[in-house]
């Protein structure tokens, strides 16, 4: 048995797997992601934790 590595079906598949959605597009929406994230969390501490942390001391 040998292992068709010029099957031109396979290279096809492989490019428009790679070219759908590249590395740099997942790292970008990750990033923007996080961000949102933190920011969502900063102002759910501010809001909901300094109060008590104030009143407390």
């Amino acid at each position: 048995m040998t292992i068709d590595t010029l099957n031109s079906e396979t290279i096809n598949l492989c490019s428009v797997c790679i070219s759908d959605t590249s590395g740099g597009q997942i790292a970008l929406f990750v990033i923007l992601l996080s961000f949102v994230l933190l920011g969502l969390l900063n102002l759910t501490w501010k809001k909901y934790f300094k109060k008590g942390q104030k009143s407390s001391s």
